[in-house]
């Protein structure tokens, strides 16, 4: 498996055990407990667009690492543009759910931008240093330190919970639920950044133990 896909797959398998934990952590309260499973199969819709949309990034900064060019404003926005093409796939999947979404983009795009910005910056670093026979731990141990990187994780786990936040206020429900649904999105999004923050003090002690070894 070559850099690239590697680092794709790690992403991948970060944003599922955080949609997982997360979806664990909303058991515990009455209010999702009824609802749970049709919204941890609509989370899952939701993650796995952000996977696609992330591959994407990454994929494009190994791109610009080849030709030499550094990451600007351009790449971005043409970045922002594919995220929206995605997200017409994500509406196709999700038209299953008892739920109308018109996704208001001047909500989401401001934290939608800020991590793509940071993650297309952070995989051409990670990139244009790991080459060779270094791994991906020596890696990110030469390019980080261990508070960098944990703050580098968490951001941009936050950003996603905070376009999820974005997200939800896009999605029309049942007039029933209505009155619900303040509580519903702070209490998703609540959790949200509390598991962030406990996936990236996890993940940084796994990659900063293992590159001490």
């Amino acid at each position: 498996m070559n850099r690239v896909n590697l680092l794709c797959v790690m992403n991948r398998v970060m944003m599922e055990d955080f949609s997982k934990r997360t979806v664990e952590s909303l058991s515990g309260y009455t209010l999702f407990k009824l609802a749970l499973p049709p919204f941890q199969s609509f989370l899952d819709i939701n993650v796995a667009k952000e996977i696609d949309k992330d591959q994407g990034v990454i994929s494009f900064a190994a791109k610009l690492t080849q030709s030499g060019s550094e990451p600007d404003s351009s790449h971005v926005a043409a970045l922002l543009k594919d995220a929206r093409t995605i997200d017409q796939d994500f509406l196709r999947k999700a038209a299953v759910f008892p739920v109308d979404i018109q996704i208001q983009y001047q909500d989401i795009e401001r934290y939608r931008q800020q991590r793509i910005e940071l993650l297309l910056q952070t995989s051409f670093r990670i990139l244009s240093q790991w080459h060779g026979m270094r791994n991906f731990r020596v890696t990110v141990n030469d390019l980080y330190s261990e508070v960098q990187f944990r703050k580098l994780l968490h951001d941009i786990l936050r950003l996603y919970a905070m376009e999820t936040r974005m997200l939800s206020r896009s999605v029309r429900i049942p007039s029933l639920l209505s009155l619900a649904k303040d509580k519903v999105t702070q209490t998703i999004t609540n959790i949200m950044e509390q598991e962030a923050a406990v996936m990236a003090r996890k993940l940084t002690r796994l990659v900063y133990q293992k590159s001490r070894q």
